[in-house]
């Protein structure tokens, strides 16, 4: 009786196991390159999404139409983290695709409705009141923009700003090529810059020249990376890519369950770390708080 007991409990697992199986979400993740800020998207997003993940990398190997490895994956939904994994999938159209950590993707999701994801921003809201919270003799905040890219994200940080009691000084740029002349033309007009990440504006060498601008001015500079922190801003509001892989996860999760119906979903970051370079500061004789200085990361050794 124990032995044909123990059989029939045996039968039951393995049917189960089975079904569990076979009705297994199976999501494909795409990555634009094996570096370390997008495996731990890829970790929160397995932790949040109640799926099965199978991941593959951007190289010269896999093409631009990846909609043949997904058919062979059984993929019923995509998760593409950076700037090229999103271009890639956002020519699938049969599937929810779910983006992570790429900066800027109004333009590469217009008009897709199967496509949600997280903005590697914070609400202007949130940027703009930490901002003043740090700096908080500051008045004129400057801003040189792609109308491009960020030109929505603009528009609510004005309405955010005077919320806030701040003033935007605004420049727009159509190639990194005008950060140089545009910022020179800010100088006594803004007493803080703020970096958003624009493509245009987040080149290598517009950086490297906002940064010369900002040391020999005093003029500090807000941004969204703890790498342009270390090569000299002042403060910065930190994604966590964990985080934000989690928040893909609990997209992924709705819009699967929504099977197809609603608007797609499109969140902002909504966890930071904030990141302070005391060093910088106190070379521009800037007085930071110590509750700030508390709640932050040093990024100044």
């Amino acid at each position: 009786m124990i032995k044909n007991n123990t059989f029939l409990l045996t039968v039951i697992l393995l049917l189960a196991c089975n079904v569990t199986m076979s009705d297994a979400y199976e999501v494909a993740v795409i990555k634009s390159a094996d570096i370390k800020p997008y495996n731990e998207a890829v970790e929160g997003f397995r932790r949040a999404c109640d799926c099965t993940v199978s991941e593959m990398s951007i190289s010269a190997e896999l093409s631009d139409d990846v909609s043949h490895i997904l058919r062979d994956m059984n993929a019923k939904g995509v998760l593409a983290v950076g700037l090229d994994a999103l271009k890639r999938a956002k020519a699938i159209e049969d599937r929810p695709v779910v983006y992570a950590l790429v900066p800027s993707p109004r333009e590469a999701v217009r008009g897709k409705n199967n496509v949600s994801g997280v903005n590697m921003v914070f609400s202007p809201f949130i940027q703009l009141s930490t901002l003043h919270e740090i700096f908080p003799r500051f008045r004129r905040v400057g801003i040189i923009y792609d109308p491009d890219n960020t030109d929505f994200f603009v528009k609510e940080a004005k309405r955010a700003a005077s919320e806030v009691g701040l003033e935007l000084v605004l420049k727009a740029a159509s190639s990194a090529r005008d950060v140089p002349r545009l910022l020179d033309g800010m100088l006594g007009e803004i007493d803080v810059f703020w970096m958003l990440p624009d493509i245009t504006i987040a080149n290598l060498e517009a950086v490297k020249y906002l940064l010369l601008f900002s040391f020999r001015n005093k003029v500090p500079v807000f941004s969204f990376s703890k790498k342009y922190v270390e090569m000299g801003a002042v403060a910065a509001m930190n994604i966590v890519p964990f985080d934000i892989g989690v928040q893909a996860g609990e997209i992924m999760k709705t819009v699967r369950d929504a099977k197809g119906s609603g608007s797609p979903l499109r969140v902002d970051a909504r966890k930071a770390d904030l990141i302070i370079n005391r060093k910088v500061a106190r070379k521009m004789g800037l007085s930071i708080s110590d509750e700030i200085l508390a709640r932050s990361e040093d990024a100044g050794h």
